[in-house]
């Protein structure tokens, strides 16, 4: 007998299961003489399903018998009366002599649940238990004997075993249905009893050998999925209520309210500083930044023992009490403090957008600059006094060696006006805006760094200057623009084109015409002092691992030799998407992206598994090592 296999599409692997059977099932069926003849693919739509049996019943070639796989979902006959209930008692109405009956309004009764009289006319046979108490059914379609099996994946059976037993089964009815099945079954009032549902979920008495893996495994995947469901709350609720509680609680005991100030001036609610307050409760707090439009709102905070190897308030609220999101602290190589020339603040970049998260609101690889306009400026406050600061650069740039030459913004003093200027130079022609605010020689900067990710282990870096005595401390935004052409890292031309613009010194781009924002009252190619690009750090910012355990920083970023052979290295994830290109140097290790399901702010050591490598672009053998890092040899 000639069978033909209906595969619906209900998903890829249950597609490819049968795909990958196909051999096997039409082996096994042939030692009892069913030969598989075809293998179509259908919808999981009774529409479609009944337009392929009417298909195959008009056809020259019609087969003896139809196989519909993966059909049914349920224990009962539900279904199989989805898909199919319909399609009988069209055709029963084709055939059937006397009419239908009729509902109490007179209407004809064309609801396959309502509608018995095909069930008579038209016998369905159920094939009983297949595997877990799954049923099959079969019945005759314009003499063609279909046979209509569960999902493999629920009875516990292998594909090609199921198979044999249900063709093997529904020809044994068909067979002999006078004999032994004079009535077939009524599906509206036919339903199987159902497990209790603890001996549905947990392995029991009774139980095969596959059933109960199935029910472990279940089990140990729902236990999965309740601690995943867990952590997620833990991280992406608790943890950010925790830290707005203790911000909220900082920022009502700094802005309080003085009644007798606003007394004086018509009522007004004035809000004061308490710097008193906030030292009684850490003297490490020596500042405040605000900016409008963001929830950056927060202590600076200063620990004088910082170095290169640690820094406290990285993992620690004012409180002192250890905290993935830290605090805003000011950089260990800031050595006068908030005195400084530069006065660097680090601060997380956390999935809710708190601590400095908002930062990247100022723009990804392109500015935001209606965003900018709304924000041009940032409030620094210090016991010594309040002070604005105008926005002149906000940047990208890297931290990892292997995307190009290290950028130190990172430097809180300077030997001279020359090496101060070309630092400013550096800043300008790296920004993603024009910023239309003035800079000399005599200004002091503050500097906001955070991670962001248009690249791995990337920082966003946000640079303004101090508003000088009797200066207007508004900018006028209306004269700011995006800079169509701002200096990245090697890393991003690698990665999406381009030409990277030529970077000199603040001199020579002076001389050259470049620069319209210098105001100092002396000639800025005589300024004092050695003019040079700034020096690297002694190492890149710290890093921290999930037990929230400093580790020393990565070793100090350098500029390639050009005799060192690089080559492109693209990770794609498993859906051939891609996520990033790096440029590697022969020998040395390629940075796996983030994963996603890490706090973005951190740093760690990738044990991944839902990355892999595209080796097409990579021209050098590449080894997995045993920390999962790529590595390139000849």
């Amino acid at each position: 007998m000639n069978v033909e296999v209906f595969s619906l599409r209900t998903s890829e692997k249950d597609i490819e299961n049968i795909s990958n059977n196909l051999k096997s099932i039409s082996d096994e069926l042939a030692k009892d003489e069913f030969y598989v003849k075809y293998k179509t693919e259908v919808d999981l739509n009774k529409q479609r399903i009944k337009k392929a049996l009417d298909s195959c019943a008009e056809s020259d070639d019609r087969p003896d018998i139809i196989v519909v796989a993966n059909a049914l979902t349920s224990q009962d006959s539900s279904s199989f009366k989805k898909l199919f209930a319909d399609i009988i008692a069209e055709y029963e109405s084709e055939i059937q002599d006397p009419a239908p009956p009729k509902n109490k309004k007179g209407a004809k009764n064309e609801s396959a649940k309502e509608n018995k009289y095909f069930i008579k006319k038209i016998k369905i046979f159920s094939m009983g238990d297949l595997g877990n108490n799954y049923n099959g059914y079969c019945f005759t379609y314009k003499g063609i004997r279909v046979v209509v099996l569960p999902k493999t994946s629920l009875t516990g059976k292998e594909t090609t075993d199921l198979f044999y037993q249900g063709i093997l089964t529904a020809n044994h009815i068909f067979d002999n249905n006078e004999e032994q099945y004079p009535e077939g079954i009524n599906l509206v009032e036919g339903k199987p009893k159902k497990k209790s549902l603890a001996k549905r979920i947990f392995p029991c008495k009774g139980d095969s050998a596959k059933e109960k893996t199935r029910k472990s495994i279940s089990l140990i995947a729902f236990f999965v999925f309740f601690v995943t469901a867990v952590l997620l709350i833990y991280n992406l609720v608790y943890l950010p209520m925790q830290n707005n509680a203790i911000q909220s609680e900082i920022q009502t005991i700094f802005y309080n309210g003085d009644s007798d100030a606003g007394a004086e001036q018509g009522g007004t609610d004035i809000k004061t500083k308490d710097w008193n307050a906030l030292k009684e409760i850490n003297p490490d707090i020596v500042g405040w930044i605000k900016l409008d439009n963001t929830v950056i709102d927060y202590p600076v905070l200063r620990d004088e023992d910082d170095d290169e190897n640690y820094q406290f308030y990285l993992k620690h609220t004012y409180k002192g009490e250890y905290s993935d999101y830290g605090s805003i602290f000011v950089d260990y190589r800031c050595t006068k403090g908030t005195d400084s020339k530069n006065v660097v603040l680090h601060g997380h970049h956390m999935n809710d957008g708190s601590m400095f998260g908002n930062l990247l609101n100022y723009g990804k690889t392109v500015g935001d600059l209606d965003f900018y306009k709304k924000t041009p400026t940032i409030t620094f406050d210090t016991p010594d006094g309040d002070a604005t600061y105008k926005i002149i650069s906000v940047f990208k740039t890297n931290s990892l060696s292997a995307h190009g030459e290290f950028f130190n913004y990172m430097i809180g003093d300077f030997n001279s006006d020359s090496e101060f200027m070309n630092f400013v130079y550096n800043i300008k022609i790296r920004s993603l805006f024009n910023c239309p605010v003035s800079v000399n020689e005599d200004d002091t900067l503050l500097t906001l760094s955070t991670c962001s990710y248009e690249f791995t282990e990337f920082r966003t870096v946000v640079v303004a200057r101090k508003v000088r005595i009797g200066e207007d401390p508004k900018v006028d935004v209306s004269k700011a623009s995006l800079n169509s052409n701002p200096v990245w890292p090697e890393v991003y031309y690698l990665s999406n084109g381009g030409t990277r613009p030529e970077v000199t010194t603040f001199k020579t781009a002076y001389k050259a015409g470049e620069i319209d924002w210098y105001d100092g009252s002396g000639d800025p190619t005589k300024l004092k002092g050695k003019e040079e690009p700034p020096t690297e750090p002694s190492t890149t910012e710290p890093t921290t691992n999930e037990k929230g355990e400093t580790s020393p920083p990565a070793t100090k970023a350098t500029t390639e030799p050009p005799t060192v052979k690089k080559y492109k290295v693209t990770f794609v994830d498993f859906d051939g998407n891609e996520l990033e290109t790096q440029q590697v140097e022969q020998g040395k290790s390629a940075t796996p992206p983030p994963d996603p399901t890490k706090a973005s702010d951190e740093y760690y050591d990738y044990i991944f598994k839902g990355w892999q490598l595209d080796y097409s672009n990579v021209q050098a053998d590449m080894v997995i090592a045993p920390n999962f890092e790529a590595v390139l040899r000849e």
